[in-house]
């Protein structure tokens, strides 16, 4: 893909750039793009006939972008031409430039010449323009090793260098010092991780801690810097105009945007600035790159980009030349391509190595170019291959890009939290490496990778929803379902609590069946899925639920108030009218008084008492039946005397006729 040609049909205005994913998708690594680091140091004591790279940069010059410089464990740095096909599988010559390890390479805008920051507590400046290295001054004020060095955007004479002992120095190379060169700033202490009184206390807890290394910097403009450390969690803007050397306290950053994440891997290991210096892109040891508005410093990130591994602060970050794209290592050997208007999970990886993929560089001429250094002694040139397949493509490719489409997003995103904010669900049984786990795939344990539950017997439930991660990233619901692959070794494994955590359980009734509770039991802990009772139907009759409250009454389903101990059967309306009600209170009335009167006297059967209050039911109103007695008048019911009353009563009662006398 030609950009320049496509710039130019842009500005005519019949065609547009929005972006180059078919480019980075056709990107391989071939054999002869495959080379072996630098020539190891023969002198040093620790020999290793393989060092790895640490540092890969390319030049800003116009005319030389294509040159990228790299440096090595051993102290070395060499030159490379990546538009010249070199002896392939071969190191490259360097040049020895420091006594111990060369962290980072900052190349001075527009002009040949280099700074590196190395093991050794040294900065030092070289000039490559010629045939051979040379060095032009050195630099030496930390007293650690220096970690990152930058140069003043746009500008050749001033750089900052940041190190382990947790300070900040920025550097002029045009002041004439007569022994060595002085820092005309340096902000010590820069990000102190504890407030202590004592100068001596402070000076010996800062020479052994490393949380507070400096591992990124970078100039948003002439006056402005911005930092980050190992472990505080925050990264500083400080003013330049400041003069931080006379002060004796800590200093103060004028802006300061802390860690938002949950994580105990609160380190940055690298700050990337975007080409409009509005954008900071910082990689945290979280495994996400965040993206911050440094326009208004707003201390929440805007994006974030994950799908990577960040286990070392070796893994570094960097950005296309237009700014589209952002790319870095990982410790899963692989390295990672996102889109920046499209946070999220990446859109391409690279894999071709065998280690950890540490520093990656990418060229800002001609068509797109990758160069990543790995763990593996090797580094590797990325380019558009063919479109076309080669016939001997096994041996002649070594890399190729992979297109993320099914990959879990989440699945290299691992925090370390607190119980009560998220735990990670895993597999309570052990298993052996030759065993085979369903439904779980080697490598890192993600936030969902086991969102689908086993019950007691080992096999998947049915009634498991999918989870958020996997609906957004497609596939249908029995994707997975039945892939049987062989578990790896898990060597941080965190076994779930004996209690259920009350947080991430969903809403249940009061007084539940033990079926609600089956559910709840065989979930994860962080199961996004809320708590039903639908589970019923799928749980199996002879398994014993345990649940606290089974033996007790519901109250809610039986319709009964909660003081009503011994229930009693349910009374049911009678549909008489208001004057055969009165009849018959009346008839009981005098019924009760009579056999409370006569308790002597012979009685074949008492009619039971009825209670003057009815229950009311919501069942649908049944006629109940009503006793056969003789019918009254209305006339005798208002005139009847009580004489003739209890004459009548114990007619009624006794079922014989009143004799002739009466």
């Amino acid at each position: 893909m030609n950009l320049v040609h496509s710039i130019v049909e842009r500005e005519k205005g019949s065609a547009s750039i929005r972006d180059y994913d078919i480019a980075l998708y056709r990107l391989k690594c071939y054999k002869d793009d495959v080379y072996r680091g630098i020539t190891p140091n023969t002198n040093a004591l620790d020999f290793n006939p393989e060092p790895p790279v640490f540092a890969c940069r390319f030049c800003t010059t116009e005319g030389y972008k294509q040159i990228i410089a790299l440096a090595n464990e051993d102290g070395k740095i060499a030159l490379q031409d990546t538009s010249i096909k070199e002896t392939s599988n071969q190191p490259l010559e360097g040049t020895q430039a420091h006594c111990n390890a060369i962290f980072d390479i900052a190349w001075m805008p527009g002009d040949l010449k280099l700074v590196t920051a190395s093991g050794d507590h040294t900065a030092r400046l070289w000039d490559v323009s010629g045939s051979e290295i040379r060095q032009i001054d050195y630099f030496h004020a930390h007293t650690r090793s220096v970690k990152t060095a930058v140069f003043r955007y746009q500008d050749q004479a001033v750089f900052a260098t940041g190190a382990r002992d947790g300070s900040i120095m920025v550097w002029d190379i045009r002041a004439n010092h007569y022994d060595q060169p002085k820092p005309d700033n340096c902000i010590a202490n820069a990000h102190n991780v504890g407030n202590i009184s004592n100068i001596r206390q402070r000076r010996a807890i800062n020479h052994a801690s490393r949380a507070q290394s400096i591992t990124g910097l970078a100039f948003q403009d002439d006056f402005t810097l911005l930092s980050c450390a190992a472990g505080d969690g925050l990264i500083k803007v400080w003013d330049l105009r400041k003069n931080y050397s006379v002060h004796k306290r800590d200093p103060l950053a004028k802006h300061t945007m802390n860690y938002t994440g949950h994580s105990t891997r609160n380190g940055f290991s690298s700050l990337l600035m975007c080409p409009a210096r509005i954008t900071l892109y910082a990689s945290c040891m979280d495994n996400i790159i965040y993206a911050y508005n440094i326009s208004s410093y707003n201390p929440k990130p805007i994006a974030e980009f994950y799908g990577h591994q960040n286990r070392t602060y070796y893994v570094k970050t960097c950005l296309s030349p237009d700014g589209r794209y952002i790319a870095s290592g990982s410790s899963d050997e692989l390295a990672y391509i996102w889109r920046t208007n499209k946070p999220g999970a990446p859109v391409v990886q690279l894999s071709g190595h065998t280690e950890e993929v540490t520093c990656i560089a990418w060229c800002s001429v001609g068509e797109t170019k990758i160069v990543t250094c790995s763990d593996d002694s090797c580094h590797r040139i990325w380019r558009v291959g063919y479109e076309y397949k080669m016939d001997n493509e096994e041996v002649q490719i070594r890399g190729r890009a992979e297109t993320i489409l099914n990959k879990d997003p989440l699945e290299n995103l691992k925090l370390e939290t607190t119980p009560t904010i998220t735990r990670r669900w895993a597999i309570s049984q052990e298993h052996t490496p030759e065993s085979i786990t369903p439904n779980v795939t080697p490598g890192p344990i993600s936030l969902d990778a086991y969102n689908q539950t086993e019950n007691n017997q080992g096999t998947t439930s049915s009634s498991v929803k999918r989870s958020y991660s996997r609906m957004i990233m497609g596939g249908s619901w029995s994707d997975g379902k039945f892939r049987s692959v062989l578990s790896s070794i898990q060597e941080n494994i965190t076994f779930p609590a004996k209690r259920v955590h009350l947080e991430n359980r969903g809403a249940r009734r009061l007084f539940s069946p033990s079926n609600d509770n089956n559910l709840l039991l065989n979930r994860g802990y962080d199961s996004d899925e809320p708590c039903t009772s639908s589970s019923s139907t799928e749980s199996k009759k002879d398994e014993i639920h345990f649940s606290p409250t089974l033996n007790l009454p519901n109250f809610v389903i039986d319709g009964t108030a909660p003081h009503l101990l011994q229930v009693s059967p349910e009374k049911y309306k009678e549909n008489v009218d208001w004057l055969t009600r009165i009849r018959r209170e009346k008839y009981e009335q005098k019924v009760r008084k009579t056999v409370s009167e006569k308790l002597s006297s012979p009685i074949a059967h008492t009619t039971p008492a009825r209670r003057n209050t009815r229950s009311r039911s919501i069942e649908p109103q049944k006629v109940s039946k009503i006793p056969k007695t003789p019918a009254l008048s209305l006339l005798n019911f208002f005139k009847v005397t009580e004489k003739d009353c209890e004459t009548n009563m114990c007619c009624d009662n006794t079922n014989v006729m009143p004799s002739a006398k009466s």
